[in-house]
């Protein structure tokens, strides 16, 4: 589970993110982009996204990495997680803040671990676009709900004519 942000929009989800071979996915970034698709679509779907990985605050972090330091302080940052999440991701994170494999956690520096709390709970992305596969589970635009009686799902304009998914405007 983790935050998202998309600052320009005051755009705010959380729940299950996906991180696939092509960019973010899952429930949190689908809902973001449900409830601001005319706006992004408006954008180019280019913006900034702020993710919190872990739902907790960068102090909290901090302070966790900090008594590591103490309780645990001749074990392999790399090889010990302490986080619930997958070992694969925190590898990855540790490489992105250039942290070294060599390092215990006694050797982490004050700035290594504002670093690492920073990446985990106020990661910033560009994001350029949709997904290469140029598929959209939430559309932008369609039939104005004004104009829907939906009771029937008839149009309010057009005698006979019904609407329904999504060419409605939801």
């Amino acid at each position: 589970n983790a935050e998202i942000k998309i600052k320009s929009e005051k755009l705010e989800n959380d729940g299950p993110l996906l991180i696939t071979h092509w960019g973010f996915s899952g429930p949190a970034i689908l809902r973001s982009s449900a409830w601001g698709a005319i706006a992004l679509n408006e954008k180019g779907y280019k913006f900034d996204i702020q993710i919190n990985f872990i739902q907790q605050t960068k102090e909290d972090v901090v302070d966790l990495l900090q008594n590591k330091k103490f309780d645990d302080p001749k074990k392999s940052i790399y090889k010990y997680n302490p986080f619930d999440f997958p070992k694969r991701f925190w590898i990855s994170i540790l490489q992105y803040c250039k942290i070294s494999e060599q390092l215990v956690f006694a050797d982490l520096s004050k700035k290594q671990i504002d670093l690492i709390a920073k990446e985990l709970t106020e990661a910033e992305y560009a994001i350029n676009g949709k997904s290469t596969f140029k598929d959209e589970f939430v559309t932008a635009g369609g039939v104005d709900l004004k104009e829907v009686n939906f009771q029937t799902m008839e149009s309010k304009l057009i005698p006979n004519l019904f609407f329904a998914g999504e060419v409605l405007n939801i």
